[in-house]
């Protein structure tokens, strides 16, 4: 039985097999095998009993990453092909139960470091007494091999992953939600452990992360690359994916100078619609595997491939849709609930609002007041300077109205130049300083003419509907208009 055995150490070859069946000793022959044996891309060895290698071609010291036969002669199969014991084990249980072992493939560590992966076919050497004297074999480097179909097995399981994808990027309507959902699932689909996406500011020219994982908040809160500059905006820039796989080594993008976020694998693809370019997606640090090195089991970080950019190329393409998606979605519900004009809510969101702020109040029982404005004698201002100046006033009116309050009240064009403003969690003295708030900022406001308004005030009561409370508040803006204008009412 044969048996491979894993020593380190070096021994001289001692054994010499014998052909038989041609006239070997012939000059023709021995010309003719030797340049078909040492000139073929097919690497060839031989070995005594013990598996120690007593003859090797040159291909097989390409292949197993060594300079010269002196240095892979007289070494252990053990030593060099067969350095995992399992696989070992397993290769001499067929090579000892046949006689012959075609196409066993084991992945191996280089004398050079390479990981390769390696497909021998082999037989079992004996002699006149059908005694195993050593063993011959061809060896045949198939990394690129099963790396294609690798590549080809992982796009085919990442194809289904990517469907789902789509599918929940697409049912987001917030930046936010979206931005969140695109970092999370591109993690997981990519195996990294961090992911960040930036948005270019077009006013700016920079990008900023909009989010990340597995990044610190300070780096999310700091990192701000200009268009065209460092790593990020040169991508985004040239409108080209990048694929680093060590970035110690790449001549472009040195790691000196460069955003200390990236590992030394990293990828980068740019997101845009058309002529307008919005981002980009950053991924890095993937998952540590373990694989055999040196007969050892480690981890290691494996670089991204091209399989790899293929698939993030492929989720930047459904990320700009979705991000257009999202910027229309905005727009839309802007229109709906938006005043075109003043850029505050209209009527609709106006009884929206107030209807859900009175289930509020009766729920929790808090003060809730409305304020209906009417600008006075608006009819003359537009008369005596136009549609446009008019137009421009009721503009400047809405803005001075949301500087004045704050960011809970509801602030909304009623009809008009009629305007009404919802106060949560405010009583009607609270209601009166905020007219007065804003009635100050209107006088000091330069219009093409003195501009006054009038208020009416009015707070709800349980049991009174929206438009009771509504009808109050109209009424004493009624009144306020009755007593001269200018003036601020409120409801008895």
């Amino acid at each position: 039985m044969i048996e491979f055995q894993e020593t380190g150490k070096f021994k001289k070859p001692t054994y010499i097999a014998k052909e038989k069946g041609l006239n070997m000793a012939h000059p023709e022959y021995q010309e003719m095998f030797r340049r078909l044996v040492e000139r073929g891309h097919v690497s060839i060895f031989v070995a005594d009993i013990q598996g120690y290698l007593f003859y090797v071609n040159h291909s097989f010291v390409l292949t197993m990453g060594f300079g010269t036969k002196d240095d892979i002669l007289g070494t252990n199969l053990a030593d060099t092909v067969f350095k995992d014991p399992v696989k070992r084990a397993d290769f001499l249980k067929k090579l000892n139960a046949t006689g012959f072992v075609r196409d066993f493939e084991i992945e191996i560590v280089r004398s050079d470091h390479m990981h390769v992966i390696l497909s021998v076919t082999s037989n079992l050497i004996e002699n006149d007494k059908g005694e195993a004297i050593g063993v011959e074999g061809i060896i045949h480097n198939v990394t690129e091999k099963a790396q294609l179909e690798e590549d080809l097995l992982v796009e085919r399981q990442k194809l289904q992953q990517l469907l789902e994808f789509d599918e929940a990027i697409s049912s987001v309507r917030d930046f936010d939600g979206l931005v969140d959902c695109v970092v999370d699932r591109t993690a997981k689909i990519l195996e990294v452990m961090k992911c960040s996406v930036m948005i270019l500011d077009e006013e700016t020219g920079t990008l900023s992360i909009a989010g990340a994982r597995g990044l610190s908040g300070q780096v999310i809160k700091e990192t701000k690359v200009s268009l065209g500059e460092m790593i990020a905006g040169a991508v985004l820039k040239e409108g080209q994916p990048l694929l680093v796989r060590n970035i110690e080594y790449d001549r472009k993008f040195q790691r000196a100078n460069k955003p200390t976020y990236f590992g030394r694998s990293f990828m980068i693809a740019p997101f845009s619609l058309g002529d307008r370019i919005m981002g980009v997606i950053n991924v890095s640090d993937r998952v540590q595997k373990t694989r055999l090195d040196r007969g050892i089991k480690a981890d290691y970080e494996e670089a991204f491939r091209d399989v790899d950019l293929r698939i993030l190329c492929a989720i930047a393409r459904e990320v700009s849709v979705a991000m257009e998606n999202v910027r229309l979605y905005k727009e839309l519900i802007s229109l709906a609930v938006i005043d075109p004009l003043t850029h505050i809510y209209n009527y609709r969101q106006f009884s929206k609002s107030l209807d859900y702020e009175i289930k509020r109040c009766r729920r929790n029982n808090i003060p809730l007041c409305l304020i209906m404005i009417d600008i006075d004698n608006f009819k003359l201002y537009n008369d005596t300077f136009g549609h446009l100046e008019g137009d421009a006033l009721l503009k400047n009116l809405g803005q001075i109205f949301r500087h004045q309050l704050r960011e809970v009240d509801v602030v909304c064009r009623y009809a008009g130049d009629e305007f009404a403003i919802i106060l949560p969690d405010t009583d009607l003295e609270g209601a009166r300083r905020a007219a007065k708030k804003i009635q100050d900022a209107v006088s000091r406001f330069s219009f093409r003419k003195e501009v006054t308004l009038s208020f009416g005030l009015a707070n709800y009561v349980i049991g009174i509907t929206q438009y009771q409370l509504i009808h109050n508040a109209d009424k004493a803006l009624y009144k306020a208009k009755q007593e001269g204008k200018n003036h601020i009412c409120v409801s008895v």
